[in-house]
């Protein structure tokens, strides 16, 4: 039994599914997705899901251009009007606020499931999209003209173009040998959702710790966050090692209590934090998209921001090819996509890996410069505001789905 595809995408994620949608709606290829795991669907009104994304502003514009936002919103989100960052071993600080920037919100905290929901809720009006799931994939190989899936129960699916969206374990990217610079960050994060005594005031708070930063994300209610503790892996453990009530003192006692006491805590959960960045994102007939090529440290809470880019320039290259009636599965067409993110990815990578150095020094020389250097940006509005913007996604050369110039 078989079935052909023009187009695969391997991972139904928040960057595969909305890279479905992309080329659904500007062309009639015939797309694939591909999924192992069956979505859960049924928002828990009870808690929140322990995965959340700070969604920049050009992230807002390409789920909206997907038809995506309205049912975002309508689930649950939480807008934030202003980031507070400052150094636990100095007296440096930086605040932004989007009212400077002209701007009604500086992002959003949402929840990664209600992304990829309100996404998968678009696939019904394409009939060009082809859902599969579950659906195990045992191996792939390349034809002259097509690239070869086999699944677990014999089927075999082909495809012009096969699309890695498969996330930080990437299978696609195993299978299809492609090599990538994998380096640990010495971080263990640590995330949950939290309650607390004072109101988050839409507010992103970040205190850089000497073991990582820990940060708390405002959830639509004024008294609940998201915790982002990124911590080094031996203290991560003792961390996890604490009861619920011995843990919440400590994130307080952390945290200064800027939100006051830590007065509930959700099950806590905990994942290793490694760079990886692939030497190539394309292959011939093949393309790695999001985390499948890239991973950062959540500290800037970038990883999503940069695959959704991936998705709408990536889409935004095949549209081009289909309408020249080129080949969109050539290693020609292909590069271009990789000459267009390879550099703003690198840009992001670099600049995590060296803020993460930079405060996690004891050095007292560095400590000096911190504090000097978080005043100076803060007392400075156009380099201050230069840097936001950047944060925003209002920065190189951006597709055509996220309308922002």
């Amino acid at each position: 039994m078989s079935a052909e595809y023009d187009i695969i995408i391997v991972g139904s994620g928040i960057v595969g599914a909305a890279t479905a949608l992309a080329l659904a709606r500007e062309t009639s290829l015939k797309i694939a997705v591909i999924e192992a795991k069956l979505p859960r669907y049924n928002l828990d009104t009870t808690q929140y899901d322990h995965r959340v994304s700070a969604i920049s502003l050009a992230s807002k514009a390409i789920l909206q251009n997907l038809n995506c936002w309205e049912s975002i919103k309508a689930k649950r989100l939480s807008a934030y009007t202003q980031m507070h960052v400052w150094d636990a071993k100095g007296s440096g600080e930086i605040h932004f606020d989007s009212q400077s920037l002209g701007e009604s919100v500086l992002g959003y905290i949402v929840e990664d499931s209600v992304i990829r929901n309100s996404l998968h809720e678009q696939f019904e009006f394409y009939p060009t999209i082809n859902f599969l799931c579950p659906v195990a994939l045992v191996s792939m190989e390349e034809k002259t003209n097509h690239i070869e899936l086999m699944t677990q129960d014999q089927k075999i699916l082909t495809t012009k173009l096969l699309i890695g969206a498969d996330g930080a374990e990437s299978w696609v990217r195993a299978n299809a040998k492609i090599d990538l610079k994998n380096e640990d960050y010495a971080h263990t994060a640590i995330v949950a959702s939290v309650t607390t005594t004072l109101p988050h005031q839409s507010t992103a708070w970040q205190r850089f710790l000497p073991t990582g930063p820990l940060a708390f994300l405002p959830f639509h209610d004024p008294y609940h966050c998201s915790i982002v503790w990124s911590a080094e892996h031996a203290y991560a453990k003792d961390l996890l090692a604490l009861d619920d009530v011995s843990f919440c003192k400590r994130v307080g006692d952390e945290f200064a209590h800027k939100l006051g006491e830590i007065a509930g805590i959700s099950l806590r959960h905990s994942f290793p934090l490694r760079m990886r960045h692939v030497k190539q994102y394309v292959h011939s007939r093949l393309a790695l998209i999001g985390d499948a090529a890239h991973t950062v440290h959540p500290l800037a809470g970038q990883g999503v921001n940069l695959g959704l880019l991936d998705a709408a320039a990536l889409a935004e290259v095949i549209v081009d090819a289909v309408k020249k009636n080129r080949d969109f599965s050539s290693l020609m067409t292909l590069r271009r996509y990789e000459r267009w993110r390879k550099g703003d990815v690198v840009a992001m990578l670099t600049l995590v890996s060296g803020l993460k150095r930079l405060f996690g020094s004891e050095h007292e020389s560095v400590k000096k410069a911190r504090t000097l250097g978080l005043a100076f940006v803060n007392d400075f509005p156009v380099v201050k505001n230069l840097l936001v913007s950047y944060a925003l996604g209002k920065r190189g050369d951006l597709p055509q789905l996220v309308g922002l110039k």
